[in-house]
């Protein structure tokens, strides 16, 4: 088949108008919106990494959080054994409600020297009680038991005259405190 050169012609120019249209179209359309999907596939990962960390963390932060809370725990029950100041009223309070569960009679509570040892205080009180032998025995232990740390020092027990049951005793109530 021969083509004479008006075909020829336009043959060679619908190809350059379809080349140019190709390049136009390549460079002009398809590059930059090529180029924009990779920017923001990009960005979508580094966002999802983002995510991912901070989902992460949050994890963590619910970790901490809880543990938090239990640390928060403990330090109130340190601080209930062994308590930042002298807590007078709440000592006396309890002297006296273990006093009536225990059917013990206080005669009398002095306040003694307070010593400062290097993380706590130790407040000495002198304290007097009478009462039958058993109730004493369990008025004792339950001082002993009792939350805030006590100790009894230099125990002294004697019969009272004229009462076959009861019994009275001294001794020094030791109340710490934590001196930081």
């Amino acid at each position: 088949m021969k083509l004479n050169k008006d075909q020829l012609t336009k043959i060679v120019g619908i190809a350059m108008f379809s080349a140019l249209f190709g390049y136009v179209y390549v460079v002009y359309f398809w590059l930059p919106t090529a180029k924009k999907i990779e920017e923001n596939s990009k960005k979508v990962a580094d966002i999802q990494s983002d995510i991912d960390k901070a989902k992460m963390q949050k994890a963590k932060c619910k970790n901490l959080e809880a543990t938090l809370a239990d640390l928060g725990a403990q330090k109130e029950a340190a601080q209930k054994k062994l308590p930042t100041g002298k807590k007078l009223p709440d000592l006396l309070r309890t002297l006296t409600d273990l006093s009536k569960k225990y059917k013990v009679n206080i005669k009398s509570i002095a306040p003694g020297a307070a010593t400062r040892e290097e993380y706590f205080m130790k407040a000495a009180y002198s304290i007097s009680v009478t009462g039958d032998y058993h109730s004493l025995g369990r008025f004792l232990t339950a001082l002993g038991l009792e939350e805030r740390i006590l100790t009894m020092e230099n125990l002294t027990i004697s019969g009272t005259p004229g009462a076959e049951t009861s019994i009275s005793a001294n001794f020094t109530l030791i109340a710490y405190q934590y001196s930081g």
